[in-house]
């Protein structure tokens, strides 16, 4: 990480005003949630797209020239999280191939377990015939073909994920099994699953109505209907506690299904709970428009103490347990609590006249296992960052 990169971060993080916001809050929020929703049930699919024109907002890896950093204004941070802390130990971090053991030029590792140790991913030619692999320890392994687009995987290896007619799924101990749709409900969207087995996501009706769903990978025929109807489920720790939306609000639930609304960054009304791990949450806020377009911003929740701040970045793709963010600015950027940040490198062989866009989506719960793609040569190749102190 160098010297230019932290004074960047730690410039961004230091508290100003936010300007309100000048979009339709709730309908940007929609927006986004759906827009979501089809990188999800659409999966690799989406990938080819991007692998025709390039990933919007991405840069070259491992070339002579540095990333160009993004022009992004200043955004507030909760009081509660800028006091002092002490450094953390120096991190070194090497990127390395994951193997493909099926053809397709779009290879996406999309997903880590919080031990770092099971990977999942899809592999496809991008024609909508994708299969789910699965790495343990580096070694793969495909799913059977009726399971498509997984959305997770938890430390015993567990994968979840949804088919493309909204159908659920659970892959455990070599055998796929299908989550029951809630009665009166046509797809359910499935999100995340955690070690002791609950799984969570979002049953759906053909009229835009949900409500939030908790399987269990013992009894996945089996489901309890969460909150209340308008409700989302998309994150789950590994204690239990769940978190997602209820009516366009962020919210949570604990373990033993009590409910609470988790607060907004000042200046806004609206704003959606991606994915957790440990104590931390991270979603999203509609920003200002550019070009035309819904801004939405990265947004970051301290669930133990209840904070919420909003992170200058263009954008992020998941969070560890001891709350270090994976930052979506082309260049793979990891950026703890306190504003300390590293770049994650390119691969080893890379020579100075190539490149490559990297994308990143998963984090470990330390932080130092981290999974995504690299773009080059008309195709999508997986990768895993491996990092120690």
């Amino acid at each position: 990480m160098t010297t230019v990169d932290d004074q960047r971060i730690a410039e961004l993080l230091r508290s100003v005003p936010v300007p309100e916001p000048r979009v339709d809050l709730s309908r940007a929020v929609r927006d986004g949630r759906r827009h979501r929703q089809r990188r999800r049930v659409g999966g690799i699919a989406a990938l080819t797209v991007l692998a025709g024109v390039g990933v919007v907002g991405a840069v070259q890896v491992g070339a002579t020239t540095s990333p160009p950093v993004p022009n992004t204004p200043a955004l507030a941070v909760s009081p509660a999280e800028t006091g002092s802390a002490a450094p953390r130990p120096p991190v070194t971090c090497q990127a390395s191939w994951l193997p493909q053991p099926v053809d397709g030029p779009v290879a996406v590792a999309s997903g880590v377990d919080p031990t770092g140790r099971h990977i999942v991913g899809d592999i496809s030619t991008g024609r909508e015939d994708g299969r789910v692999v699965l790495w343990t320890d580096g070694r793969p392994v495909v799913l059977p073909a009726t399971a498509r687009h997984a959305a997770a995987v938890n430390s015993r290896g567990y994968v979840v994920g949804t088919n493309g007619d909204g159908t659920g799924w659970l892959y455990r101990d070599g055998k796929l099994r299908f989550l029951s749709t809630p009665p009166g409900y046509d797809t359910v969207l499935v999100h995340a699953v955690n070690g002791r087995g609950d799984i969570v996501g979002t049953a759906h009706r053909s009229d835009d109505s949900h409500q939030a769903v908790l399987w269990s990978t013992d009894h996945p025929q089996k489901y309890r209907l969460l909150g209340q109807r308008g409700s989302s489920a998309t994150g789950i720790t590994e204690d239990g506690t769940i978190v997602g939306t209820v009516d366009d609000r962020p919210y949570r639930w604990t373990p033993q299904g009590v409910g609470t609304a988790l607060a907004v960054p000042d200046g806004y009304t609206r704003a959606s709970v991606d994915s957790a791990q440990g104590e931390w949450a991270i979603g999203m806020a509609p920003g200002g428009q550019r070009s035309g377009a819904v801004r939405m911003l990265p947004v970051r929740w301290n669930l133990a103490t209840g904070a919420v701040s909003l992170l200058p970045f263009p954008g992020a793709s998941g969070i560890a347990g001891n709350g270090d963010v994976l930052v979506v600015d082309g260049a793979p950027l990891v950026v703890a609590p306190d504003g300390t940040s590293r770049r994650l490198p390119g691969r080893p062989e890379v020579r100075a006249t190539e490149a490559g866009t990297y994308t990143a989506e998963g984090i470990s719960d330390d932080g130092l296992t981290v999974v995504g793609a690299v773009y080059e040569n008309q195709a999508y190749r997986p990768l895993v960052w491996r990092c120690t102190r």
